[in-house]
């Protein structure tokens, strides 16, 4: 495909169902099957996303013992890829994910590719746990690098659910991660905190995970150890330079200071120990959502090469 073409079309992506976008050289693809889920995002020939090797092209049927078995070593399977979570997690039920919104399929809604415009619309089921329904809708305007995907999050419910967007994006290692931090002014809180139970800040960066300045985090995504750190922000920007591939992944989105978020913070940044992946994740404010009542939530995304590829490196 050549600069400037586009196209939407239903093809098959690691064994999955996908309804595939493409601009130019980078490719978005989306399984319906497993929770509604950005599986994946392409550049070029590298593709960004981590992608659990061992769930490639299954899914989820609500069977109690099927389950066991996608969940593995852990609480919940890892999929891969990116995909809209309630949070806080310490209100997820039995300590994973809603499971109906997060494993079970959800409905493709609308499709369209123009002239000026492509996109869909995926509709979660409701879930059975909170009677919380999500619809993530992706528009990405034809010629640009960058696309938006509008959560929403609804209470179709019978009572009242205190609770935020919260939007994971599992991607591959090696990377660095890089957070502009606002000012901190004396006595306030810092901006780069580590959660309960986690790798401290402080040791985090005596082993150089993470550097940067008073005015930017960096956060080195290398190796095999687990931490998570919350990073306070006020345009809600995170950039991550895959520096082995010269390529370079961006989300933003808007942030409220004056407004609580369920993990104290909008951004944060995951890493994984016994898989090759690592995490990004943005917040909406906490809200409290009486029956009928909704958060909308939008994060833009962005990809592009660092240096110009050569003809061989092209799709």
């Amino acid at each position: 495909m050549r600069a400037g073409e586009h196209a939407l079309s239903l093809e098959i992506f690691k064994g999955w169902p996908a309804i595939v976008l493409r601009q130019g050289d980078l490719a978005l693809s989306l399984v319906p099957a497993v929770g509604g889920r950005l599986m994946g995002i392409r550049a070029g020939v590298h593709e960004l996303c981590f992608i659990h090797p061992g769930l490639q092209g299954k899914t989820f049927s609500g069977d109690e013992r099927q389950w066991r078995d996608l969940c593995g070593d852990w609480a919940f399977p890892l999929w891969g890829g990116g995909k809209t979570w309630v949070a806080p997690e310490s209100a997820w039920p039995r300590g994973s994910p809603h499971r109906d919104l997060d494993s079970l399929a959800w409905k493709l809604t609308a499709s369209w590719c123009h002239a000026s415009a492509m996109g869909l619309s995926l509709e979660s089921p409701i879930c059975s746990d909170s009677g919380l329904q999500i619809i993530r809708r992706l528009d990405w305007p034809v010629g640009a690098r960058e696309w938006g995907i509008a959560h929403t999050l609804r209470n179709a419910g019978t009572r009242t659910v205190r609770c935020g967007v919260w939007d994971v994006l599992m991607l591959r290692r090696p990377a660095i991660v890089r957070i502009p931090l606002p000012p901190t002014p004396s006595g306030s809180a810092p901006s780069v905190t580590s959660l309960p139970g986690k790798a401290s800040v402080a040791s985090l960066m005596e082993e150089g995970i993470i550097d940067g300045t008073a005015c930017s985090a960096h956060v080195h995504c290398h190796v095999a150890k687990e931490f998570k750190c919350g990073f306070q922000s006020e345009r809600g920007e995170i950039e991550v330079e895959f520096t082995e591939w010269n390529v370079r992944y961006a989300r933003r989105s808007e942030v409220d200071a004056t407004r609580a978020h369920a993990h104290a913070h909008p951004l944060e940044v995951f890493n994984a120990a016994q898989l090759p992946y690592f995490e990004v994740e943005t917040h909406s404010p906490l809200q409290t959502l009486a029956p009928g009542d909704f958060i909308h939530y939008v994060i833009h995304e962005r990809v592009e090469f660092t240096q110009l590829l050569g003809p061989s490196a092209r799709p």
